[in-house]
């Protein structure tokens, strides 16, 4: 059996977590399995006698002990196998794969809608959380504002632009998922 790990690297986005789930089934598919999921590099271990389909579920708050072995639990008894978690939001699990069937962990559109739902709270919150901080800093700059407008003001506006636009883009495109699979 092989065991040599492998690190791949890809920016993982929330609400495209779909595509992540691809992404991991296809290297599987390759002989790779996850080991440790990240927002940009990924580990992987090589073992091409066995394929997985893989599932993410987006569960904030929940951590890795405590209440949360009841939810692995949950999906162990319907035959997924917890693999790891990111930061303890996002969490993976496998079964081995099957070409008879497409396996999820959600099967109905209004428990996908409410995981969008959650996915779409908290990235507002982010977003405005992040709105208040930069006009809170910015309203502090003004007094000083013409003799830091090119060492501060100016870089730290396009970083929270940058950081405005993705997260009210993560937003509207998780909005559009829910109406996707509510209406």
């Amino acid at each position: 059996m092989e065991h040599s790990l492998e690190k791949r690297y890809r920016l993982n986005l929330s609400w495209d977590y779909e595509q992540e789930e691809q992404w991991i089934n296809k290297l599987s598919a390759e002989g790779l399995h996850l080991v440790k999921p990240g927002a940009m590099k990924s580990t992987f271990a090589k073992n091409s006698s066995v394929r997985y389909t893989y599932c993410l579920d987006y569960q904030p708050g929940l951590g890795t002990t405590g209440p949360a072995q009841e939810y692995f639990d949950l999906y162990g008894d319907a035959g997924w196998e917890y693999v790891t978690s990111y930061h303890g939001i996002w969490h993976y699990f496998r079964r081995e794969w099957s070409p008879k069937s497409v396996q999820k962990l959600y099967t109905d559109r209004e428990s996908l809608a409410g995981l969008y739902k959650k996915m779409q709270r908290i990235m507002a919150v982010v977003l405005l959380s992040n709105v208040t901080t930069f006009l809170v800093m910015m309203i502090g700059l003004i007094n000083r504002w013409s003799e830091m407008i090119w060492t501060v003001a100016i870089p730290v506006t396009v970083i929270y632009a940058f950081l405005f636009t993705l997260l009210g883009y993560g937003v509207i495109k998780t909005g559009r998922k829910i109406k996707e699979h509510i209406g």
